[in-house]
């Protein structure tokens, strides 16, 4: 008898684990809980709403059990409600049982952020190159309130991690060679962090640019209400460097590689009539010869000789001259 009681509580023990997560689910909203606009195939039975029933919203600063309701809606099953995003996108907020009046549910407009972080210095690494430092994931989010329900850890965010071939990872290798897989992580807190899941060195990744998103589809709710900033952060979250660059950084101040000095130079202007020319003079020492300088139209192109370096005639070669042609002029008077 003792060996049959203990295996009818082992069978009893097994048959509880099997069962046990079943009668739980994600899509089990306990009454007052908190649904998202876009999610489907909600369970909202236990707030005690029957088949073909309604639930109502009132108007801000209104009275829930005096007023009318602003909104009215039928749920027509309640074991597989849908959080229309046309009728409760603008319609957030606390929805009660009509007529009864009593908290149904509070619907929210979800909202999601991923960040990578450096877990080394615990700041995002931007646009700068890493490698070898241990990268994690900050997920900043309200649908952590879906771990309010029965048997839910957390809000299932998928982290998207895509190399520069295109490969996306499901999981990535941490500090140590542990591996921590990226698909619907539980995330329980409105700031939540994974620590460091991916070392970036390059013996296990190569280099390159890696795109980062993250993406909830919980109950499809990313399928039916797919918006950037609330069910998906794809073309937000932005991309991470992996590796040593291939060449000198553009970022940051621009380096000046050393040059040979140029030789001094100095402005000289010319000032010529109505007109004004700028020029360089090196430091060679200038030609000698003629300058010349340009008029304005009106005048005429003038030119400046420099004074000239041949001697002067002599007063020798001068007195010759005339004795040489006075004697001419006597000898011709004699023949006359």
């Amino acid at each position: 008898m003792q060996r049959i009681a203990i295996l009818l509580l082992s069978c009893l023990a097994v048959v509880s684990l099997l069962v046990g997560p079943s009668t739980a689910a994600i899509t089990d909203v306990p009454k007052g809980g908190t649904v998202f606009v876009g999610e489907q195939g909600l369970n909202i039975t236990a707030a005690g709403i029957a088949p073909g029933g309604q639930i109502a919203r009132f108007g801000a600063g209104g009275s829930i059990q005096t007023d009318a309701p602003s909104d009215v809606v039928v749920v027509s099953d309640p074991a597989s409600f849908f959080v229309i995003p046309g009728t409760f996108g603008t319609a957030t907020g606390a929805w009660y049982t009509w007529p009864g009046r009593e908290l149904a549910f509070i619907v929210k407009d979800p909202s999601l952020q991923v960040r990578v972080i450096n877990t080394r210095t615990g700041r995002e690494p931007g646009s700068g190159f890493v490698s070898g430092d241990p990268l994690g994931f900050r997920i900043e989010t309200n649908l952590y309130s879906m771990a309010q329900r029965p048997g839910v850890n957390g809000a299932p965010i998928t982290v998207h991690v895509r190399d520069p071939t295109g490969a996306e990872f499901t999981s990535l290798t941490g500090p140590g060679g542990a591996t921590t897989s990226l698909v619907d992580i539980p995330v329980n807190s409105s700031v939540f962090e994974t620590g460091p899941v991916w070392t970036t060195d390059t013996a296990h990744y190569r280099v390159g640019t890696y795109e980062v998103w993250a993406d909830c589809n919980a109950n499809r709710i990313r399928d039916n209400y797919e918006q950037v900033g609330k069910t998906t952060t794809r073309s937000q979250t932005g991309s991470v460097q992996v590796g040593e660059p291939s060449g000198p950084s553009i970022t940051g101040a621009a380096s000046v590689s050393p040059t040979a000095t140029a030789p001094t130079t100095t402005n000289q202007t010319t000032v010529s009539a109505g007109t004004m020319t700028t020029g360089t003079i090196g430091t060679t020492p200038a030609e000698t010869g003629t300058v010349s300088t340009t008029s304005t139209p009106e005048r005429s192109t003038t030119t400046t000789e420099l004074p000239a370096t041949t001697p002067s005639p002599g007063f020798g070669v001068l007195s010759l001259t005339l004795l040489g042609l006075a004697a001419v002029g006597f000898a011709l008077l004699r023949r006359s």
